[in-house]
């Protein structure tokens, strides 16, 4: 059978309309499924193993559409043409046929890549930040280093009393503390339902600044579960299990901004709340074990910080925390450490 038969054949038996639409639905079906697996924490081989099936799934699908016709009737084997019969070609069987082919390599090599666990590229209209490896300590006319600052308004997660009572977030504390830095700061605050991880990356940030707790405390004021000596009564076991969902949406959103800017870094601060002992060093080496597990290539560029004080002594007015913070700022941009103004 000629090349152009066998294309007409192809385009008379549905299997070209048929490979398409499985392509494209199968697109969407992986694109959905890997922020879903991201953002509920699946593990890598599960993304692996859907890839896989939809894969092996395409020539079975050709296949079916190759040897059965859908009738009015009923499925039923396709009806082969007489011999010496042919498809009536067409001279939109080859565009077509080339099209497909095309969409087939591109599909198949980004399936392929995701299957390797390859970083998500950078946005499209963006620059990625060099790697921070290579990176120089900034020097008079470069590039200022771009700060971003998270946090919620929740009353509950704002450190200082007297922003707390003007509905300020803790971003707005950190930007004063670092506002005579040669920096460029930026503010974001974070909700239950936060998705802006593109927006931050058009930001191309130095360094990301969030605190640990941010998204717990968003989805608290959200789902009002409440907190330890709340009126209405408190859930131990329900407010553990929110706090485990909230820091799997942290955890995903420092993977999509690492993975999207190899150059950014991150502090990620607390005063030691959460069930799992983030005021001891040990619990926070473990906490940075996980992130770096789920996201090798975030090795080396996350760093836990202990805001010291505790739950109700903890403040960014204590000089010792002031300092804490502006060497850690200044160091990991390569800054001038002259000490506050």
């Amino acid at each position: 059978m000629r090349l152009r038969s066998f294309l007409a054949e192809l385009r008379r038996r549905g299997v070209l309309k048929v490979a398409t639409a499985y392509l494209a639905g199968g697109w969407v079906v992986l694109e959905g499924a890997g922020f879903l697996f991201q953002s509920f924490g699946a593990p890598p081989w599960a993304l692996k193993a859907l890839i896989t099936v939809v894969l092996l799934g395409f020539p079975f699908a050709c296949l079916m559409a190759w040897g059965l016709e859908f009738t009015e009737d009923g499925v039923r084997p396709a009806v082969p043409l007489d011999a010496g019969q042919s498809a009536p070609a067409r001279r939109s069987d080859f565009v077509l046929g080339a099209l497909l082919a095309l969409v087939l390599a591109l599909v198949g090599t980004s399936l392929v890549r995701d299957w390797r666990g390859a970083a998500p590229p950078a946005p499209i209209g963006t620059v990625a930040p060099e790697s921070q490896e290579n990176r120089a300590p900034q020097a008079p006319g470069t590039r200022t280093p771009v700060i971003v600052i998270m946090d919620t308004p929740a009353p509950r997660g704002v450190y200082e009393a007297e922003t707390r009572e003007r509905g300020g977030t803790n971003a707005d504390d950190l930007n004063e503390l670092l506002r005579d830095l040669p920096v460029s700061i930026r503010k974001e605050t974070v909700s239950a339902t936060w998705d802006r991880e593109q927006q931050v990356l058009q930001q191309a940030p130095d360094l990301v600044l969030v605190h640990r707790s941010a998204f717990f405390h968003a989805m608290n004021l959200e789902f009002g579960f409440g907190y330890p000596g709340d009126a209405s009564g408190f859930d131990v076991t329900r407010a553990s299990r929110l706090y485990e969902l909230a820091d799997i949406k942290l955890v995903s959103v420092l993977g999509f901004l690492g993975g999207g800017s190899p150059g950014t870094r991150f502090i990620v601060y607390s005063r030691g709340s959460g069930p799992d002992n983030f005021e001891e060093e040990a619990g926070r080496t473990a906490w940075l074990r996980k992130v770096e597990g789920r996201f090798p290539f975030l090795k080396g560029r996350v760093t836990p910080l202990l805001v010291p004080g505790g739950t109700s002594g903890g403040s960014f007015d204590e000089p010792e925390t002031a300092r804490m913070i502006r060497d850690g700022v200044e160091a990991l941009l390569g800054l001038p450490q002259n000490g506050p103004s």
